[in-house]
């Protein structure tokens, strides 16, 4: 539902001081962009001119951003400096980078009636200055048999007609666009703990970081993981420990707090302090798996993340003990993660 949102009339009836903006996220938009994106929206339209002013008196601007099933809702409202509404418009998308520059255009075109009303006027022509008609026939010689009319001077150039006033175009809502805004991707960094089982003896707890670019509805990043050593059971009187470390690939579909990834890992699972064995020796692994989980923003740029996922190991490592005892990694190892992300 779109309602027009200031006429003409009522615009011109406007304080030349500015108008007042009003920017709220409400539930479920805590993540749109800060009230700065919609300025930079709004003053590139108008010539890089921020017509919102801090206080005074001129119209008020209201926005408000909120959830609405899966997608985005924008709701403008114009007041004039005695409250009385003005007009509004509820705009809808899918990507709220991109609902808040749709937002931004229609308040441009709303407040341009107020931009060149403080536009000054032309001056007028000084009545000593001579019209340019009137210079050039005065250079120009008489023509034969107009003594009397070139005496009398040449005659004046009729007064030229006064242009129709300038009517603003009436609003019109922006067009609709689907996807990413365009100011996107956004870099995003983040680290966290863990706790993982399935790739050493027993449960062990971990940390992780990662660097990535999110998009509106899409992020990829790369990750990387240490799990702290696990003691294994005693063998001959001694134990060993069992330790992993690598990196994966991980593409993500992010529909409100909500994303779902695939995961790619590939790292090494150490084994040290074993029975008979010097040092410590290093086996591939590799695996591939699914990860879910909830992204809760703070603000634009800060958000928690918490995630699980299942991954089949493709390659599993097996220490061989002496004396046939043997331990290999799972088939399938299991994670979850709090992280704590920051956006740019």
């Amino acid at each position: 539902m779109s309602l027009v949102l200031a006429a003409p009339p009522a615009a011109g009836q406007v304080s030349s001081g500015g108008a007042r903006l009003s920017y709220t996220r409400g539930p479920g938009a805590e993540g749109c962009p800060e009230e700065q994106a919609l300025r930079d929206v709004v003053a590139a339209q108008l010539g890089g001119t921020d017509p919102f002013v801090a206080g005074g008196g001129g119209r008020r601007v209201e926005v408000v951003l909120s959830r609405k099933g899966r997608r985005f809702l924008g709701e403008i409202a114009l007041y004039d400096s005695d409250g009385r509404g003005l007009g509004g418009q509820e705009l809808t998308g899918a990507a709220c980078g991109a609902l808040v520059e749709d937002v931004g255009t229609a308040l441009a075109i709303a407040l341009r009636p107020l931009r060149s009303a403080r536009e000054p006027a032309p001056a007028p022509p000084s009545p000593s200055a001579p019209a340019p008609a009137e210079a050039a026939s005065a250079l120009e010689p008489p023509e034969t048999g107009s003594l009397g009319r070139a005496l009398a001077g040449p005659p004046r150039a009729p007064a030229p007609a006064p242009l129709p006033p300038c009517q603003p175009a009436a609003p019109a809502r922006p067009r609709e666009r689907r996807g990413p805004s365009l100011a996107w991707p956004r870099l995003q960094v983040g680290a966290g703990a863990l706790i993982a089982d399935g790739l050493a003896p027993a449960p062990a707890v971990g940390f992780s970081g990662f660097v990535g670019a999110r998009w509106e509805a899409f992020s990829l990043s790369l990750e990387g993981r240490v799990d702290l050593p696990v003691a294994a059971e005693r063998y001959r009187g001694r134990f060993y420990g069992v330790s992993w470390r690598g990196g994966s690939v991980v593409p993500c579909g992010h529909v409100a707090w909500f994303f779902g990834c695939g995961v790619a890992t590939a790292g090494r699972v150490r084994h040290f302090g074993m029975v008979n064995v010097v040092g410590e020796a290093l086996s591939p692994y590799a695996g591939l798996g699914l990860r879910g989980g909830v992204e809760v923003p703070f603000s634009y740029s800060l958000a928690a993340r918490l995630t699980g996922e299942l991954v089949a190991n493709v390659e599993r490592p097996t220490l061989h003990l002496r004396g046939g005892a043997n331990w290999s990694v799972a088939g399938s190892s299991k994670a979850g993660a709090l992280h704590l992300v920051a956006s740019f």
